[in-house]
């Protein structure tokens, strides 16, 4: 089988084509000055006006302690998310003398009645269902 100098010139262009780029790369280089921390051949962050121990950590310039994801606790206080599904929906609040805005849904169970976000179903206020009979 011959091989013609055309193909054979093809193959070394393609080849080179693709080999160009992952050797101009400059994070793979192992010179000193490119901006990598001596030693450690990862990149040096710089976060403006935070300490370089809280610039290193992830996400940067955030304390441990309050770097913590925040937990979904269901519930029936403040801040709580409701489970709907477990309480009466209050499709007229007027009748109870609630507020009716928008964003706003009340559920109720045998004695309270929740004020709940309607996108992220927290609670947002607790009354007990005496109160709102007697305003």
């Amino acid at each position: 089988m011959k091989v013609s100098f055309a193909s054979t010139a093809a193959a070394v262009l393609i080849a080179a084509l693709c080999a160009g780029p992952a050797s101009a790369d400059p994070g793979r280089g192992g010179g000193q000055g490119n901006g990598k921390a001596k030693g450690h051949g990862a990149e040096a962050r710089q976060v403006v006006g935070c300490p370089p121990g809280l610039a290193k950590k992830n996400p940067p310039c955030v304390p441990p302690g309050q770097a913590r994801k925040q937990e979904v606790r269901y519930g029936t206080r403040v801040g709580d998310v409701l489970r709907v599904g477990d309480y009466i929906v209050i499709s007229d609040p007027r009748r109870y003398d609630l507020d009716p805005r928008s964003g706003w849904q009340y559920y109720r169970d045998d004695n309270r009645i929740y004020r709940v976000d309607s996108d992220t179903r927290r609670v947002l206020a607790v009354l007990n269902l005496i109160d709102a009979f007697t305003n």
